[in-house]
């Protein structure tokens, strides 16, 4: 591991970080609606986008860098939000699937901007899967609602 990064090491690292800290989020909300339908929803989308953290952390290795987790404090402190929203909100359901896109239009705008070089194809699929998996989570968030 160099001091020195590439823009590909540093996007690679970012949409790993955010991959995992919209896992955890996904789950944690999952939790806080189990007794609505959209709590099943949410843990099915948790289950599936971390499909996506290994392959990432290949990734990451094979751009000669360590996979690095995001910071607990700041996942503890979104997921303290998302719960705080809950219970303030009249509609407590729309105000967490609401955090949830919140949480994927970050990610889907490391996606969008990451630098793709051309020695890593494996990034480019993982992205345009990422980019998939972004889209179908809307649609069926949106269909919850």
């Amino acid at each position: 591991m160099s001091i020195m990064r590439t823009d590909e090491q540093i996007d690679a690292l970012e949409i790993l970080k955010s991959v995992v800290k919209t896992t955890h989020f996904y789950s944690a909300m999952s939790e806080q609606l189990t007794q609505e339908s959209v709590g099943a929803l949410l843990a099915d989308i948790a289950t599936k986008r971390e499909a996506y953290i290994a392959p990432l952390e290949q990734v990451v290795k094979q751009l000669h860098e360590l996979p690095a987790a995001p910071d607990a404090d700041e996942e503890w402190l979104e997921e303290l939000g998302g719960k705080i929203a809950k219970l303030l909100s009249g509609d407590s359901r729309a105000a967490v699937l609401e955090r949830c896109i919140e949480k994927d239009d970050v990610l889907a705008k490391l996606l969008k901007e990451a630098e793709l070089g051309d020695k890593e194809p494996e990034f480019k699929r993982l992205i345009g899967e990422l980019e998939g998996h972004l889209a179908e989570t809307r649609e069926r968030i949106r269909a919850s609602e």
